[in-house]
């Protein structure tokens, strides 16, 4: 099937060598800047409580989106959507690919798939891919340079790990191919006496029992390396008469969960605000991995978890200034599309659970940070429009004048943004997914598959879940943003639930939902 989506988008696009489709010395770059984990409400930039200048000013000089969400809180099948514009039910990459130790799931993007990196990349653009990337299927002939965290980066730091795994086995943190010399905490010591036996079945309690500061110099750290990394390769594009699309794809916040000095000593956990709707959950969340850990280590040890996660994004914060000031001197910064976004969020202490172990579709794990800064076309805005990540795609290719294939989902945002649209002409709901892998470990899904979904938009949210025995939850965001109070049930809003329902029905018929 994908090959011949590419013969067609070749018939769209016209010979690669056609000197119409090249792009010249004016064609926009493009920064993609991702993090994987990271949840909105958290950062200055959103009104949060982390401090995070250089998100800060992309947001002050671009277009801040405050109802972004992912298609699915899953790293692979939101990367795959954003490359691809496609749900994940549609590219069939829904549940996270195989790769290094991980040796389940589906495998990843190949060189035959649509991607606006490959797109651009046969119109002329120098691409690079630097950091996180959870797609590995084929090597892409238009990422010449990789820095995935179990290849590159693991032989930077071969000997160093070494000699960490032969520290006590108390002092270090074996996060998949990683040895991370940790100092942890009190509270965390003490939650790892009370938990050891407990636990000892868990696959990822090493990952919370052994959170903390992180003893390694700062230049070492994996996202201040792909900082250093796009930094450097902006610096020597520049000049050179190509335009470039660049992603910087940093790891954090998600886990390992362990920050550097001075970062985590910049952070105190006493002086945290605890969320307001920590003590507020569904029920069917009450035996999820994310609730569970912080039942765990209770509230001393979600304080300590919450220092590391803000601690780690304020040294992601800088390491986007690292960036922008390579784009600055080079005199670079406003012919440049530059994008901001995650891939999901993490619960961050929200109803009482931290990661995104949980099958709830909650705000903190599902609406994302979203904000694209090109003042040639874009002035300065904050817009409510409603959007998922499927939209990036076609809105990067229309910002740079180039056709968007066929079996694009999502839309561009373009017109919504430069009067060309009215807003109220834009989507109605965006849409997210929980989606049964592949018995065969393919990207095919047969008739049988089943998934839970979420619908948001106009104020609402609605979830229907596949399986237990309160499979529909409906949320008035408008006047109830911590979705403390399920609707769902209560016959004043059944038609309200009997609409959103048959919008969901008509989404999956539009987008192939497999029947």
């Amino acid at each position: 099937m994908f090959a011949t989506v590419v013969a067609c988008i070749g018939c769209l696009l016209g010979s690669a060598t056609a000197p119409a489709d090249q792009p010249d010395s004016k064609s926009p770059n493009v920064l993609l800047i991702m993090c994987d984990q990271l949840t909105a409400g958290v950062m200055s930039a959103y009104g949060g409580p982390v401090a995070t200048p250089h998100i800060d000013r992309l947001a002050r000089e671009g277009v801040r989106f405050n109802q972004a969400i992912c298609p699915t809180p899953f790293c692979s099948p939101t990367r795959a959507s954003i490359i691809t514009g496609m749900y994940p039910h549609a590219h069939g990459i829904v549940v996270n690919c195989r790769q290094g130790k991980i040796t389940t799931g589906p495998p990843g993007i190949t060189k035959d798939d649509v991607t606006t990196e490959k797109l651009l990349n046969e119109a002329g653009y120098v691409t690079h891919h630097y950091g996180k990337w959870h797609l590995f299927g084929d090597r892409l002939p238009y990422y010449p340079d990789m820095f995935p965290v179990d290849e590159e980066y693991l032989e930077e730091m071969k000997d160093t790990f070494a000699k960490v795994r032969e520290m006590p086995r108390s002092d270090w943190m074996d996060w998949y191919v990683w040895a991370l010399p940790v100092a942890i905490a009190p509270p965390i010591r003490q939650a790892q006496e009370t938990l050891k036996e407990a636990w000892k079945d868990k696959r990822f309690a090493d990952f919370i029992l052994k959170i903390g500061r992180l003893k390694l110099p700062l230049e070492q750290v994996y996202d201040v390396r792909v900082g250093q990394l796009t930094a450097e390769r902006i610096r020597s594009l520049a000049g050179q008469g190509k335009p470039f699309m660049i992603t910087c794809s940093f790891n954090g916040p998600h886990d390992p969960n362990v920050v550097p000095s001075p970062y985590y000593d910049a952070i105190d956990p006493a002086k945290i605000r605890l969320p307001d709707n920590r003590d507020v959950r569904e029920l069917r969340f009450e035996n999820d991995w994310s609730r569970q850990i912080v039942t765990g280590i209770k509230e001393p040890g979600l304080r300590e978890f919450l220092r590391i996660y803000y601690a780690t994004i304020r040294m992601l914060d800088d390491q986007v200034g690292r960036v922008l000031a390579a784009l600055d001197a080079a005199g670079a910064t406003d012919d440049t599309i530059i994008v901001f976004t995650a891939d999901h969020g993490d619960m961050a202490g929200g109803h009482g659970m931290v990661w995104k172990s949980t099958s709830a579709f909650y705000d903190e794990i599902a609406r994302v940070p979203l904000i694209i800064r090109y003042p040639r076309k874009l002035k300065p805005q904050t817009s409510d429009l409603t959007t998922d990540l499927t939209d990036l795609m076609p809105t990067l290719l229309d910002l740079l004048g180039r056709p968007i294939p066929a079996q694009v989902q999502g839309i561009s945002l373009v017109p919504f943004l430069t009067g060309q649209r009215d807003p109220a002409e834009g989507r109605s709901y965006a849409f997210s997914e929980r989606v049964q892998a592949s018995p065969q470990g393919t990207r095919k899904l047969g008739s049988g598959t089943t998934g839970s979904f979420m619908i948001r938009g106009q104020g609402w949210k609605f979830i229907r879940y596949d399986y237990g025995p309160d499979k529909q939850y409906l949320y008035h965001l408008t006047d109830d943003p911590g979705e403390t109070r399920n609707l769902a049930s209560d016959p004043k809003y059944a038609a309200k639930v009997k609409e959103l329902s048959a919008e969901l029905d008509a989404w999956l018929q539009r987008t192939g939902w497999p029947r």
